[in-house]
Order: C-alpha cells, then structure tokens, then sequence
C-alpha cells in the first residue's frame, strides 16, 4: 500500500525519488550529521551504494573534495537515470559514475573504494542476504578502509497524542502475518547494526543512533513526510491485523490529505529514529601489502 512516488519498478516499497527527496529534505539537518559521523576523509573514493534519487550524493562529494571521487549505485534503473540528469544539470557536478546494481552482488572490482556508505537500504534484505551484502561491502572496499550503514527502527518511532505502543503493534502484526516478510524484519534491525558489523569481521565498529523529533507546527515538508509515511503504515495495518483498538487511530492517518489529520493538532509530536554504524576493513587473510 504505498502513495504515487513511493514504489519503484524494484517493487520495493518508499524506495521512489518522490518520496525520498521529501524523506531528505525532511530529516537533512540529522541525516547530514549522521553521514559526518562516518569521518569521511578527503580525497576519498567513495560509494554509495543504494543511492536512491542522491540525497547524499553532494554531501559525499564535499567530504570527499577535489581530489576524491564519488560513484553511485541503486537497483532502481529510474533512480539512476534522475542521478544522471542531476548530474548534467550540474547538480551533482563532481559525481563520477551511477550504476544500475544490487548490494548482493556489486558490479565492482576488489579494493575498489576507500568509504562505502550505505543508507536505508539494507532493511529491504533477509538476514542472509544482509550478511552477503555485508560481504560485498568489505570486498569492495580498501583494507583500512570504512563501511557505514544507515537504517531505520520502527520500534522507536512514536506519534504522539497516539497510544505509544501504537507502532510495536504494528511491527508485531507484521511478523506475525509473514515471518518471512524481509522488509518488516529490517525496518527492526537498526540498532542491532553494531553487531551485526562486528560479525561480519569490520573492526573498530561504533554506531550512533538520531531522534528524529518534530514538534507542532509542522513545517510543509516535515508534514509531507510523516503524512505519507503514516498513511503507508496505516495500509499496511489494516492488511496485517493490528489490535482492534489502533484501528481507529490507523484509518485516521490513512488520507495524508485530510482537513483533521492528527499531524495538524497543536500538541502532536512525531518522531523517527535512524541508526548508523561504522567500521573499518582489516587486513586481507593471506595478503602480503608491499
């Protein structure tokens, strides 16, 4: 259940350029202080990989200066071929390639990349693919390099004068109704990223999580934002047999549009939480460096 601009060909849900330009621009103050936390060095090679429409991409190209290089990567062909028109328009001037690819298998030599960066996409993975992902990330990446990802946890999120277990019901639903269901199991593994780091064998692995916390009144775009994502989940409450009692609450935020939505009352807080952890390559098994 997604709203126009949610869905891409991928037929992956909120992953299309209409809702993550407004999901960016929404969220950029924290999610511009997230990307720093990584320490991005200059004159880098940087990927970001699961780029959707380049938030991030001009943020990356500045960290990463003159002298360093950026390239992109997404699985939806239309959200690279926007990051190429953005990039002839001289939006993203300095970006040096997209790429139409998956995280699974990336479309790049060994060593190829100093940062790779990674921001809400992994929760669209299994956990085996996530850990075959987290594989090619360090593949792909320089020993002594950096991997950072970035994901959400829906169990943190909070609407508030709502009842506050209105979202762990929902994601309990949702494992209840499909346990296979990659994306509802993802949407959970935010704070769980530091761990599942370590496993994968990246060293000095730090994670930070953000409170994304807006209050009333809304700005247009932070109304937009929660909105559309609220209405989202209200879909998919009413598909995955939420309590009766969150019904009412759910088919209140079902029209983003709505004259009396909740967002509009004067005492309404909502609040997202995003995750990002970081570590470091180590040395290849085996691997003499000269």
């Amino acid at each position: 259940m997604t709203g126009a601009g949610h869905e891409t060909s991928t037929g992956q849900a909120l992953s299309g350029a209409g809702w993550l330009d407004v999901h960016f621009e929404a969220c950029r103050p924290e999610y511009e202080e997230m990307l720093r936390f990584v320490g991005v060095p200059p004159g880098s090679r940087a990927l970001d990989a699961g780029c959707g429409s380049g938030g991030y991409l001009t943020q990356l190209s500045d960290l990463v200066g003159a002298s360093g290089s950026v390239h992109a990567l997404d699985l939806a062909p239309e959200n690279i071929a926007l990051v190429e028109e953005r990039r002839a328009s001289g939006e993203l001037p300095r970006l040096a390639e997209a790429r139409v690819g998956t995280l699974t298998e990336l479309p790049y030599p060994d060593d190829s990349f100093d940062v790779l960066w990674c921001a809400n996409t992994t929760q669209y993975l299994d956990d085996a693919e996530f850990e075959n992902a987290l594989a090619e990330f360090q593949r792909v990446t320089r020993p002594g390099g950096v991997v950072a990802v970035k994901d959400v946890d829906v169990m943190l999120a909070r609407l508030y004068p709502a009842d506050p277990f209105l979202f762990p019901h929902l994601c309990e639903a949702s494992l209840w109704a499909d346990p296979d269901d990659a994306q509802s199991r993802g949407s959970l593994r935010g704070r769980e990223l530091r761990r599942w780091l370590e496993r994968s064998g990246l060293h000095e692995v730090r994670q930070r999580t953000t409170m994304i916390e807006r209050w009333a009144p809304l700005q247009p775009v932070e109304r937009r934002f929660f909105a559309d994502w609220l209405s989202h989940l209200a879909g998919l409450a009413e598909e995955r047999g939420v309590p009766e009692a969150d019904l009412a609450t759910w088919r209140s935020l079902r029209d983003p549009d709505s004259p009396d939505h909740p967002l509009d009352r004067l005492d309404s807080y909502a609040c997202e939480a995003q995750v990002v952890a970081v570590g470091s390559v180590p040395k290849r098994t085996g691997v003499v460096e000269s």
